[in-house]
C-alpha cells in the first residue's frame, strides 16, 4: 500500500518538535511537501525530510503546494490563519489536520464547518482537529473509574496546569490568536468536556497577564457548571507546579492525578451509626498507581489513526462537535472575563448537527 502524500504548512516549533518527528518514522506516511511564510523555515524541513530518505520540496506558495498531488495537509500556522488555510486545503480536495485553536471564535468555527461539510460531499476529504489531550490514558482512566462507580456520583472536576515558563513568540500577541485561553485551554478544557458529554450552562472567569509580556493573558481561571448540576474548575495558573492536575469528586470518593501518578480514594461509613459523635467513622480504601500508556496522549497512535481515517476505514475520534463546543465555551470564558459577569450558554446551541 502506498504511503499517504503529506504536506506541512507552518514550519515553527510544533512542526520541528512535535509532528516533524512522528511524521519522520511514521511507515504510513512520505512528507512531500513544506511551506512556511519564511521560505528559510519551509527549505530547512523539507532537507530533513530528504535527508530521512522522503521525496520533499519547500513550495514557494501555498497555492503551489495544494496544486500538487499531495492528499494530506497538517496546518500547524498560527493560529488565526487557522481557518484560512485549512478553508484552502479543503477547496483543494486535501483531508486537514489542523492545531488547537482550529478557530479562533465561533464564527471561523462554524465557517470551516461549513467548508469541511462541503469538501467531504465533493472530495470525501475530512478535516481533522488536533487535540492530543483527549487520547490520554488519564482521561479514559477517569472515565472507567466514574463507570465503575466506584466513587459514587461526580459532583466536581477540577482540571490545572501551571508553569513559570515565560514565551517570548507570536502566543502572546492577541493579533495572532495568542493567549493561554487559547493555547492551553482547547487541551483542558477538550478534555474536561469529552469527560461530562453534556452542555455547559454557566460560565464565570477571571483572566490575568502576569509575567508574559504582549498583550494577552497567561492565566485564567473558570468556573463552570453542566447542564445536570456538576461544578468544573479550570485554570492556567503562574506558579509552581506542585498541585494535582485533575480531582475527580464523587459522592463515594476522590480521584487525583498528578502527571502519570493516579490516587483513588474509596470511601465507605462502616456502621453503627452513632448520632451523638461530631462524625462518625470513614474508611478509606486508597489506590495508588502509575498510569498505562501515554497519559497525555500518544501522538504516534494518533497518526496511525489518522491514516486509517484518510483511508477509510474508520471515523476521526473527535468528531467536529466537540471542537465546535470547545469554541462556544472559549468564546464565553474569553466573554466572562472581559465583562465581568457570569456568562449564560443556552442549551440550544451545543451537540449542533453537523
Amino acid at each position: 500500500m502506498s504511503r499517504i502524500k503529506t504536506a506541512i504548512i507552518g514550519c515553527g516549533r510544533d512542526a520541528n518538535n512535535m509532528h516533524g518527528p512522528i511524521l519522520l518514522k511514521h511507515p504510513e506516511f512520505e512528507v512531500v511537501g513544506t511551506f512556511d511564510i519564511c521560505r528559510e523555515a519551509a527549505e530547512k524541513m523539507a532537507d530533513m525530510f530528504c535527508a530521512a530518505g522522503h521525496n520533499c520540496k519547500a513550495y514557494e506558495t501555498r497555492e503551489e503546494l495544494l496544486a500538487s498531488d499531495v492528499e494530506y495537509c497538517v496546518v500547524l500556522t498560527d493560529s488565526h490563519v487557522h481557518t484560512e488555510v485549512c478553508a484552502a486545503c479543503l477547496r483543494a480536495g486535501k483531508h486537514v489536520l489542523v492545531t488547537k485553536p482550529w478557530a479562533v471564535g465561533i464564527e471561523d468555527a462554524e465557517f470551516i464547518i461549513k467548508e469541511a461539510k462541503e469538501a467531504k460531499k465533493k472530495f470525501g476529504v475530512e478535516l481533522m482537529v488536533f487535540l492530543p489531550q483527549n487520547w490520554g490514558t488519564n482521561l479514559s482512566t477517569i472515565k472507567e473509574i466514574i463507570a465503575s462507580g466506584e466513587i459514587g456520583q461526580v459532583y466536581q472536576i477540577r482540571r490545572r496546569a501551571s508553569t513559570f515558563g515565560k514565551r517570548y513568540d507570536w502566543q502572546i500577541y492577541k493579533k495572532f490568536g495568542g493567549g493561554y485561553l487559547y493555547n492551553w485551554g482547547p487541551h483542558l478544557l477538550g478534555q474536561v468536556l469529552d469527560l461530562v458529554n453534556e452542555p455547559i450552562v454557566k460560565v464565570c472567569a477571571e483572566k490575568k497577564q502576569v509575567i508574559m509580556d504582549g498583550d494577552c493573558e497567561d492565566m485564567f481561571y473558570a468556573m463552570l457548571k453542566t447542564k445536570s448540576g456538576i461544578i468544573i474548575n479550570c485554570e492556567h495558573g503562574i506558579m509552581v507546579d506542585k498541585l494535582p492536575h485533575w480531582i475527580i469528586q464523587g459522592s463515594k470518593g476522590t480521584i487525583f492525578i498528578t502527571n502519570d501518578v493516579i490516587d483513588v480514594h474509596k470511601i465507605s461509613h462502616p456502621g453503627p451509626i452513632d448520632p451523638q459523635v461530631y462524625r462518625n467513622p470513614v474508611k478509606d480504601d486508597n489506590e495508588t498507581y502509575k498510569l498505562p500508556g501515554a497519559y497525555n496522549g500518544d501522538r504516534y497512535a494518533i497518526y496511525t489513526h489518522i491514516a486509517d481515517v484518510i483511508r477509510g476505514e474508520c471515523s476521526y475520534r473527535i468528531p467536529l462537535t466537540l471542537p465546535r463546543n470547545l469554541t462556544i465555551l472559549l468564546d464565553a470564558i474569553h466573554q466572562s472575563a472581559d465583562t465581568d459577569e457570569i456568562v449564560r450558554i443556552p442549551e440550544e446551541v451545543w451537540n449542533k448537527a453537523l
